[in-house]
């Protein structure tokens, strides 16, 4: 289906009124607050398991602390209305998004050390986190809280009605941003934080954003339930609380945000069912957790997302795309919004440079071992340049620090003039040098295309409001990016597969999709570490052809690492030979294959036809 932004915003804001109706129907009938309290619940829980679900389905980072967010927003928004604001629900709003600004400013303030670490020190920090919150309620702040005692009478402002629109527009703000270009960068640091890095993707930065908007969400949840129960006791924000919640997002599918929706209803119906049978309600869970493990190890939805198109699609067939596309075009009217394609920004380069990428005396030094010493490498615009050498020679290791992964004890990386020293790893290729990597490093659960469109990051302007309202500076931004993704994709023979999962694809194609990513991010300099690795003789020759059709159509200099003396020797105009961390021959592959000391340190043979037998001669490296 093509791109149907309006109808689509039609549609579901139609199926959202209908859902309202008809439990604004259900409710009327029975006249149960008890049912009415139930919807309550499900609307906040919904917000506390999407939220989550941000940082630890879509980001990919374990967090055990997320009673401790909501319990900032019950509390902040509780005692502003009992404490500070005027008695009068007009006042509700305000002391709702009070409450999620203090969750997101704390959030904030423990994703800055907390976001460097991974995995289980991560989920520690945050348990822990969870706990301080619960100790300053008893001890710092018991003016305001009571201490250990309940806070008791708080305001009844939360009504169905109320939390049902706020839980609305938490999903769509979520939603929409998912599916944006903040939203890629997101996943694919979930996916390879290395390779978004090398992408242009800030990947500390959006981690931090993402565990800040996360804290948002949260606390205004928290705010919804204090209002709610009308009693708040600290015991409720414990571990337990947390992990009900993290539970919600495994069983849902982590990155779903749909899923997170389903299992949110339906564990919250099951706690309600179970409410008079509170000692069996964590057996329960677990009974429940264990059979979605073993049936669906994925979680209902996966990382998929359900849609009412995709429904209607499947229902109806390609007479409701068509139909969609008829909407779209009467709602866009007869003069649709130009395409704003990505821009190639514009960098003060030394004009005076000769040379597009250049090393001087560059080294690097872990503790006692010298990985990397005086490799001094000269490539001219519009080279192909071979770097070669045995195995543990340090090719990867330069390759790491012309990228900024290691920064270098000694010398200095000069691209096109200008010194790389000290940028990070994005910034760097955002300035112009992009790379692919020994093993492939793809987003493998995003879409070809999507994985291009990670790389145009750094060329697109839309801010994080743009992207979760959906504004036409959004939709003209992401079309161009669109377009200019599948031109890139048609270059390499593979935009039929633009839908296809990364994962799907042969093993030839998923290092040529690599080598497109790449090149998405508008490289001065092209970096090739291994592209012929695992690649059969005809998948080897197919590459040649397109390293060559690389250079002339985009007018890249480009490094190769590479093994394959025979294509090595049949593309490559110079060559550099590494050994023990240093240059040892550099010049051009007739120099090279007659250079004794290459021959001993790594050639293995004098034999003069080394372009033709290159595999051989390889193997007795």
């Amino acid at each position: 289906m093509k791109h149907n932004r309006r109808f689509t915003t039609l549609l579901n804001f139609a199926a959202v009124m209908i859902l309202f109706v008809i439990i604004k129907l259900i409710l009327g009938i029975y006249n149960n607050r008890a049912a009415e309290s139930l919807m309550t619940q499900i609307c906040y829980n919904i917000m506390l398991v999407v939220s989550l679900n941000l940082v630890t389905g879509v980001l990919g980072e374990l967090t055990l602390g997320h009673a401790g967010f909501m319990a900032v927003g019950a509390y902040v928004s509780a005692i502003l209305t009992m404490q500070v604001l005027p008695e009068n629900i007009w006042y509700f709003p305000i002391a709702l998004i009070a409450g999620g600004l203090v969750s997101a400013l704390v959030g904030y303030l423990i994703g800055i050390p907390a976001l460097r670490l991974k995995g289980d020190y991560l989920a520690i920090i945050t348990l822990g986190f969870g706990e301080i919150i619960r100790v300053l309620i008893n001890t710092v702040f018991a003016p305001w809280t009571g201490g250990g005692k309940k806070m008791m009478n708080i305001h009844s402002y939360t009504t169905f009605d109320n939390a049902f629109w706020i839980m609305i527009i938490t999903v769509a703000l979520l939603y929409t941003l998912a599916w944006s270009r903040h939203g890629r960068a997101i996943l694919s640091i979930r996916e390879n934080e290395i390779a978004a890095d090398s992408s242009g993707v800030p990947v500390t930065n959006y981690k931090i954003m993402a565990f800040t908007i996360s804290a948002f969400f949260a606390g205004v949840a928290g705010g919804l339930y204090a209002h709610s129960a009308r009693v708040l006791d600290p015991t409720f924000f414990n571990f337990n609380t947390s992990i009900e919640y993290l539970v919600m997002v495994v069983f849902g599918g982590m990155g779903s945000v749909t899923g997170s929706i389903v299992a949110a209803t339906g564990l919250t119906a099951v706690q309600f069912a179970m409410s008079r049978l509170a000692e069996y309600r964590q057996l329960a869970y677990a009974l429940l957790l264990i059979v979605m493990m073993i049936r669906r190890p994925s979680g209902l939805l996966g990382v998929k997302e359900f849609s009412l198109n995709w429904l209607m699609t499947k229902l109806v067939g390609t007479r409701w795309a068509a139909f969609a596309d008829k909407i779209e075009s009467r709602l866009i009217g007869k003069h649709p919004p130009s395409v704003i394609m990505p821009d190639v920004p514009e960098y003060a380069y030394d004009k005076k440079s000769t040379s597009a990428l250049e090393t001087r005396t560059l080294g690097i030094r872990f503790g006692g071992l010298q990985a990397a010493e005086d490799v001094n490498l000269q490539l001219n615009e519009g080279e192909i340049v071979g770097l070669i050498g045995p195995n543990g020679a340090g090719k990867t290791t330069v390759f790491n620090l012309l990228t900024g992964v290691y920064q270098p004890t000694d010398g200095d990386v000069m691209l096109m003039g200008k010194s790389t020293i000290g940028k990070p790893t994005y910034k760097i290729t955002d300035l112009g040098i992009a790379r692919t990597f020994q093993n492939i490093r793809l987003f493998k659960s995003m879409s070809v295309i999507e994985n291009i469109k990670v790389a145009f990051q750094s060329r697109m302007h839309y801010t994080l409001v743009d992207g979760a309202i959906r504004t036409n500076y959004y939709d003209r931004e992401e079309r161009g990016c669109d377009q200019r993704a599948r031109e890139l994709l048609q270059v390499f023979d593979m935009e039929h597969l633009a839908e296809n999962n990364a994962s799907s694809l042969s093993y030839g194609q998923q290092r040529k999709l690599e080598i497109a990513r790449a090149m998405a991010s508008n490289p001065k300099v092209l970096l090739l570490d291994e592209p012929a690795a695992g690649m059969n003789p005809i998948e080897t020759q197919e590459l040649m052809e397109t390293i060559r059709v690389i250079r002339e159509r985009f007018h890249v200099t480009i490094l190769l690492i590479e093994h394959d003396m025979k294509l090595v020797m049949g593309i490559c105009e110079r060559i550099y030979v590494l050994n023990y961390g240093r240059v040892i021959a550099a010049g051009t592959p007739d120099e090279i294959k007659n250079n004794q000391e290459v021959v001993a340190a790594y050639l293995g043979s004098p034999d003069e036809d080394i372009a033709e037998t290159g595999e051989e001669a390889a193997l007795h490296a």
